[in-house]
């Protein structure tokens, strides 16, 4: 009976029992902010031409792949573009000035690097775009799709020099203050956010500190302030982060890849 019994135990256990090679569900993991993936995906939303962050992420509630028009789905996908992407055709327009090329397929790899698989863009557009590099010393190009080549041809016209502010107070300040990977693979970064609104009198300041970018949720008013005292007390998002807003954004996995999936504003 003992023998018996035994062999039933171990047969049911190899049939229902659990399998030793069973891999355990993964939990949320906080990641280092100096993690190289994170500051990669970090300058994927605080990107901006001409040195100048574009404020989409901090505008919009949320945002998804359907909030980008067109044009935006270029600039975003443009910042990964090298010069060597840039293939001189040997041919001048009309003004006497060569015509390169980037092909379809780069700019396609590109748009998927930012957005994902399921990206869709039209073509028919004109994209003028300033570029981080330069080609015979400009780095504004003009870029249009020409069936022939299927390609992009592209005509470098001018000069732009980053834009250096001089603004007494930004007009938002911003931190990364966390990174998260999420049980199912993707990757959360969670960034505080402040809005300022700054008026002048008799070279006294006035700033007030909001919590939204419609600037309606208050946060603080600093009155009559000289630009020294300014100066020696600036405005730092440290002193707000309990009481900042937060930006989230969701990035999911490609294969191996990371791309932007959504972004939305909690306060």
């Amino acid at each position: 009976s003992l023998l018996c019994g035994l062999s039933v135990f171990f047969v049911s256990n190899a049939l229902f029992g659990k399998k030793g090679g069973d891999t355990p569900p993964m939990a949320d993991t906080t990641v280092e902010l100096t993690d190289e993936n994170v500051q990669i995906l970090y300058k994927y939303v605080t990107f901006g031409t001409r040195g100048t962050r574009n404020d989409k992420f901090l505008k919009e509630q949320n945002v998804t792949l359907d909030s980008f028009s067109n044009q935006e789905r270029f600039y975003y996908a443009l910042q990964f573009a090298q010069p060597e992407d840039f293939a001189n055709t040997g041919r001048l327009n009309e003004k006497n000035q060569k015509i390169y090329n980037i092909s379809s397929t780069k700019v396609n790899t590109y748009m998927q690097r930012y957005f994902g698989n399921k990206v869709t863009y039209s073509t028919n557009s004109v994209i003028t775009y300033p570029f981080s590099f330069r080609i015979n010393k400009m780095n504004v190009g003009t870029l249009s799709y020409t069936v022939e080549s299927d390609g992009y041809d592209t005509v470098f016209t001018e000069l732009q020099e980053d834009i250096e502010s001089d603004n007494i107070v930004e007009p938002y300040y911003t931190e990364l203050v966390n990174a998260t990977r999420k049980a199912d693979g993707s990757m959360e970064l969670a960034e505080k956010v402040i809005y300022t609104e700054v008026h002048k009198e008799n070279d006294l300041l006035t700033i007030n500190i909001y919590k939204d970018y419609q600037r309606t949720m208050l946060l603080e008013t600093r009155q009559n302030l000289t630009k020294e005292q300014l100066d020696a007390n600036p405005v730092k998002i440290d002193d707000y982060k309990d009481k900042a807003a937060t930006v989230i954004y969701t990035f999911k996995l490609n294969g191996q890849n990371y791309y932007f999936d959504n972004s939305k504003i909690t306060n």
